[in-house]
């Protein structure tokens, strides 16, 4: 009788081992479908959050603030930073330095309407002689006018628009223009 017992343990020893496994494949498949369940419910909750947050921005999107608030953004990234006061103190450099010209010749620069716009200079004057305008010898401490702009580091594309002979008395009307370079720091012009 001994060898039936032997086997009928063996069997039920085989029986206990799949019932253990099957119990742990339960209980993991149990586990597995509250996880699944559970992880299904975040994610429909936050489908519902995101649906709200969607349905919220899109009425801000409604408003006229928001519009101008997205207006003045886009206009804030666009704008560059012109560092006016320096450029002014430049200005008045040039300018001061043409008051230094020896006035015991003949020749003489008066000027008269000087405009500044964020995109160009432009400036009326007169001459008694044309050299004044452009030439120059360092040689001999002259400096033409389109040369004294040219040193200005925040300008370019300077020309004499027209100039003109103002009756006998040998006086020549001129106009200037340059373009003003709007960040002379990182050569970003204005067209």
């Amino acid at each position: 009788m001994m060898p039936s017992s032997r086997f009928h343990s063996r069997r039920k020893i085989y029986f206990q081992v799949l019932l253990v496994i099957l119990g742990l494949s339960l209980a993991a498949f149990g586990y597995f479908k509250v996880d699944m369940f559970l992880m299904n419910q975040k994610i429909t909750d936050k489908r519902v959050t995101l649906e709200g947050q969607t349905k919220q921005l899109e009425s801000y999107k409604l408003l006229t603030g928001y519009n101008k608030l997205q207006a003045v953004k886009i206009l804030e990234e666009k704008q560059t930073n012109i560092p006016w006061s320096d450029h002014i103190s430049k200005m008045i450099a040039m300018l001061e330095d043409l008051k230094k010209i020896d006035t015991s010749t003949t020749d003489t620069i008066a000027l008269s309407d000087f405009n500044v716009s964020m995109d160009k200079i432009t400036l009326k004057g007169q001459v008694s002689n044309l050299l004044l305008l452009y030439y120059t010898s360092p040689s001999k401490g002259v400096k033409s006018l389109i040369d004294r702009f040219s040193s200005l580091d925040f300008v370019k594309n300077i020309r004499i628009q027209t100039y003109d002979r103002v009756g006998d008395n040998n006086y020549y009307e001129f106009v200037l223009e340059a373009n003003v370079i709007n960040d002379a720091g990182t050569g970003s012009t204005a067209e």
